[in-house]
């Protein structure tokens, strides 16, 4: 009995530790999620007259940015390239199979049709 009061105790002491720090301390920020970052596009600030080399310090890093964002594309064209050829490749297969299926329709049915009697109207005798 006294080990249940001692966990319910626990789990209160851990409840009310997590309230604490939802409460009064700042969020951890993931590295991918700073916003600090600097894989981040950054507008630039065109109304400081001294910040000469700070726009070039930004310039600099948007281009990497940019750069690694092109990077991606090329990765991107060579992925949609070889995609294309698979297609291709697979369309002419099935247009083979196809293919392949009415001709042995076309065997199964034959090139004449069927003489059907039989449906004849009787005459008198």
């Amino acid at each position: 009995m006294l080990l249940i009061y001692v966990l319910i105790l626990l789990f209160i002491v851990l409840i009310g530790y997590q309230l604490f720090l939802g409460s009064f301390k700042k969020p951890i920020i993931e590295g991918l999620d700073n916003p600090s970052s600097n894989q981040e596009y950054k507008p630039y600030n065109m109304n400081d007259p001294n910040s000469a080399l700070i726009l070039a310090q930004q310039n600099a890093g948007n281009i990497e940015v940019l750069k690694g964002r092109v990077d991606g594309l090329d990765e991107d064209r060579k992925n949609i390239a070889n995609l294309q050829q698979q297609v291709a490749s697979i369309q002419t297969q099935v247009d083979g199979i196809v293919q392949q299926q009415a001709d042995y329709a076309q065997s199964l049915a034959g090139s004449t049709p069927p003489e059907i009697t039989g449906t004849e109207p009787e005459t008198a005798p």
